[in-house]
């Protein structure tokens, strides 16, 4: 009698471990965000991570960040895949409370996957509440946040990640984009990038992860405004399972984009991200022909509309100090 419970226990156990390989999730996402990389900035300066993720992934150096052109706004629509005035961030301080729009942090946890969210910037606070996902840390020093995140990948199962650097947007702002400083700390940022990786390769789920890396804006001078190609433009590299390599995307890619990706990479809904396309340009599967880069016309002022939209933004913000 004895042998026979222990036998069926060691079967059920048995059982019941094959069952939760089969149902463990295989996919996961890194999504990085650099605060204000100019894509230029990337040749530029000593990126060996990025220049290799372009070069074994796709890539656009054309993508257009969001009117107006800033940190909060365009983070909220990365992380919703809603324009912003369809997600109403349009304030880029400090605020109590969380975005109202479902981000791409929700459906993933309603789908019962783990997600980490990581950044520099104690305003990102808004897009995700501290209890709402498994590892959750902001950190202005981005070498301690790059710890973090390091613990992070090696004490849980994640499978959606975000993490937020605040630089270059810092030294663009104090010494100027393009600047020797600034294009140190594109390098910088380039080398904790690869320590993320690094990471991931360390816990063996490299190959499942599909890395996105963006940005929320790029810059001119000391800073970031304008309807410009400068402050615009943003960089937006994919790599990682089934993306085609040395690809360049042809068809514009929005900040949005890369919401509607993430969750298409992860088996989830899509309709939240209402305003984002899934880039399936990348995919390794899809017939693609040699392209120019897709080159929008910008220009300023930029229509009457999205001007007065902006006007209550330029009045806060600069009664709140800055831009960043």
């Amino acid at each position: 009698m004895t042998l026979r419970i222990s036998l069926f226990f060691i079967l059920g156990l048995s059982l019941n471990t094959a069952l939760a390989v089969e149902t463990t999730p295989s996919k996961r996402v890194l999504m990085i965000s650099c605060d204000g990389l100019r894509p230029d900035a990337i040749p530029a300066a000593d990126t060996p991570v990025l220049q290799r993720l372009i070069e074994t992934g796709s890539y656009q150096s054309t993508a257009l960040a969001e009117l107006p052109p800033v940190t909060l706004p365009n983070h909220a629509s990365m992380v919703t895949g809603k324009s912003v005035e369809n997600h109403g961030v349009w304030f880029n301080f400090d605020q109590p409370g969380r975005i109202s729009a479902q981000t791409i942090f929700d459906v993933a946890k309603a789908a019962g996957l783990n997600v980490g969210f990581f950044a520099s910037k104690s305003k990102l606070s808004y897009l995700c509440e501290e209890d709402s996902v498994d590892a959750w840390n902001i950190t202005s020093n981005e070498d301690v946040l790059t710890d973090q995140i390091v613990d992070a990948i090696a004490s849980h199962d994640l499978h959606l990640m975000f993490v937020h650097f605040g630089e270059p947007d810092g030294t663009g702002h104090r010494q100027g984009w393009m600047s020797t400083a600034y294009l140190e700390q594109v390098a910088h940022m380039d080398a904790l990038i690869g320590r993320v990786l690094d990471a991931l390769n360390e816990k063996c789920i490299l190959d499942q992860t599909l890395v996105i890396v963006t940005s929320d804006h790029g810059g001119h001078d000391q800073t970031h405004f304008l309807n410009i190609p400068e402050d615009r433009f943003i960089p937006f590299i994919l790599n990682g399972p089934d993306i085609a390599a040395g690809r360049t995307l042809c068809e514009q890619v929005r900040v949005m984009d890369a919401a509607a990706t993430a969750l298409a990479f992860l088996d989830l809904p899509i309709d939240v991200a209402a305003d984002g396309r899934v880039v399936t340009e990348a995919s390794i599967d899809i017939a693609y022909a040699e392209c120019e880069p897709a080159i929008p016309l910008l220009g300023f002022p930029c229509g009457p509309l999205t001007a007065l939209l902006m006007l209550p933004m330029v009045v806060m913000v600069r009664r709140r100090g800055g831009l960043r």
